[in-house]
């Protein structure tokens, strides 16, 4: 083989080593496509009314995070494996801003769950009298949010990967809070400035909402950008005459 020929191999297999080690192709488009429905589906369904098996909607559509790894697991051994495996070069500075996402993640769920005991401690949140038309959920669910945190070492490759994550954790946080707001009643504040707090509190949901929007429609942009890149890199591929 010629010096350029050996050139375009060593590029080739740089950019199939990342599809391994970093990129997720259809999979970020299958994040901001579960990013939207989980958003905007509930909102159509009772998912607070819906009872499965004993258990609500809403519990099982807290499952989403863990759908998606699987999924996304899939997804890597199907479509991205068609030359074998490969082992790129390892990247620090890729691999610190892994972990800035993953231990942002873990501290996200740690300050909601502080603010939710500080919640029932306080009064804010107690638990609805007996007899009210709605039972509390199960306990079970209460211990997600933690086990959220435990696959993100070894399951989440890269950026892009946290970052799909990440929305997915969020929007079940948010889902959380309603639950809450739902099945606990908050204790009435008659004072201005806690009314105050809540039309912030307001602006700041849709503003968020708004980001997790605009969000998905890049993610799936991106996931599919790169599931096309992935294709014309196996269209490079010598052939034998």
């Amino acid at each position: 083989m010629t010096t350029p020929d050996l050139e375009a191999l060593s590029a080739m297999t740089r950019e199939y080593a990342a599809f391994q080690a970093r990129k997720s192709g259809l999979a970020t488009a299958l994040g901001g496509l579960m990013a939207v429905l989980f958003l905007t589906a509930p909102m159509y369904v009772d998912a607070l009314g819906i009872r499965l098996m004993g258990r609500y909607l809403l519990e099982y559509l807290l499952l989403a995070p863990f759908v998606w790894l699987a999924l996304k697991t899939i997804l890597a051994r199907v479509l991205y494996r068609d030359l074998g495996k490969v082992k790129g070069i390892p990247d620090a500075a890729y691999e610190r801003r892994r972990w800035f996402w993953i231990l942002g993640i873990a501290l996200f769920i740690g300050a909601f769950l502080v603010l939710c005991i500080l919640g029932f401690a306080s009064g804010f949140l107690h638990a609805i009298p007996a007899g009210a038309c709605m039972t509390m959920p199960s306990l079970g669910a209460l211990w997600l949010p933690l086990l959220y945190i435990v696959p993100t070492p070894w399951l989440l490759r890269g950026i892009e990967e946290a970052r799909a994550y990440a929305v997915l954790v969020g929007e079940c946080m948010l889902w959380f809070l309603a639950s809450f707001l739902a099945f606990w009643s908050v204790r009435p504040y008659g004072s201005p400035s806690m009314e105050i707090a809540s039309t912030v509190v307001q602006i700041v949901l849709v503003l968020l909402l708004l980001a997790i929007l605009i969000w998905s429609a890049l993610a799936m942009v991106r996931g599919w950008k790169e599931h096309r890149e992935y294709l014309a890199l196996l269209r490079t591929l010598p052939r034998e005459s």
